[in-house]
């Protein structure tokens, strides 16, 4: 059920989930003087609190955008997610649940990961305001709200066989196979500002490629050998892909071939592309049977946002909650 933990996150609006923008945000510590957004039974956020938040999650300031409805509308739940996160602490603290300084090294290592280099990581890091500690602390309770939900809501969530049939039976039409073909391709690239002559060269190299792949010669030892795409080591293999996924022309030359059929040169604003296709799926609607793991996949998202919000809501029942937000 851990997995779920990403799902349910991603399914609530602003939900609390530690992502990369959550775990670097900024908290500048209050000053008396400063307004008070909202209290939860004595903690207060402050708008400075907030407006940070705001600034870390969407990378706009409120201020520049203070005018725009959206923005006030998003501002509202961001502050209603710091509430929500400021009850889970608190639950936390009373159950007192603890993660290991294993774990959190682990996260941090994955989104230390996530950059380039020391320097990009400690550039971000600067650029809001957050120190190594900081991070580290934001990430240590982020695992323990994930803790609480998984043990509070996710290994509450059941599905039975039953339910995800009804479920499918309400939602057919949502279960389909989109037209897709899996295809190879072998690239030779043609520069923005390539002259005219350069052109027909790399077309010339095209067509004798091409010529090599119509006379039988294997088309992913071919692409290995002569292409100068991303995909080369693998063969030119694309894998399979659905309408609007490629640039036009590619797109185009694809779904008209059939399985097993080599196109002519197809030229885009790469160079020019042979591109064979190896398989086919044709648009259907799924069976209960080709659909069920994605049926039960929405089935236990939709009732694990339900059992959050339940929840968060029993929580809040046991506490004083003053928002002064308008």
């Amino acid at each position: 059920m851990r997995r779920w933990i990403i799902v349910l996150f991603l399914a609530i609006p602003f939900a609390t989930i530690l992502s990369l923008q959550g775990s670097l945000s900024a908290q500048t510590p209050p000053s008396p003087e400063q307004k008070i957004a909202a209290q939860v039974t004595g903690k207060t956020i402050t708008y400075q609190e907030l407006d940070n938040e705001f600034h870390a999650r969407t990378r706009v300031p409120f201020e520049k955008v203070q005018d725009d409805p959206d923005a006030q509308k998003v501002r509202k739940q961001i502050l209603e997610q710091i509430i929500d996160e400021e009850l889970l602490m608190r639950e936390v603290e009373r159950q007192k649940m603890r993660v290991t300084p294993e774990m959190v090294d682990e996260r941090f290592k994955n989104i230390r990961d996530r950059f380039p280099s020391e320097e990009a990581f400690n550039q971000a890091l600067n650029s809001r305001g957050v120190t190594v500690e900081k991070l580290r602390d934001n990430i240590t309770k982020g695992l323990l709200r994930q803790q609480i939900i998984d043990e509070e809501v996710l290994q509450k969530v059941s599905v039975s066989p039953e339910e995800s049939q009804s479920f499918f039976q309400e939602h057919k039409d949502d279960y389909v196979q989109e037209e897709a073909v899996h295809a190879r391709h072998i690239l030779f690239r043609v520069a923005a500002d390539a002259s005219p002559e350069d052109d027909h060269k790399a077309k010339d190299r095209a067509n004798a490629v091409l010529t090599k792949a119509k006379n039988g010669d294997d088309f992913a030892r071919l692409a290995q050998e002569f292409s100068e795409g991303p995909t080369k080591e693998k063969g030119g293999d694309l894998g399979y892909f659905g309408r609007g996924k490629m640039v036009k022309p590619f797109e185009d030359a694809a779904f008209k071939l059939k399985a097993g059929e080599i196109s002519d040169p197809v030229r885009t604003r790469f160079g020019y592309h042979i591109i064979k296709v190896e398989d086919r799926k044709e648009a259907k609607h799924l069976s209960y049977e080709e659909a069920q793991d994605q049926v039960r996949q929405k089935v236990t998202e939709e009732k694990a946002i339900a059992l959050y919000r339940e929840y968060i809501a029993t929580l809040r029942a046991q506490v004083t909650v003053t928002v002064n937000l308008k």
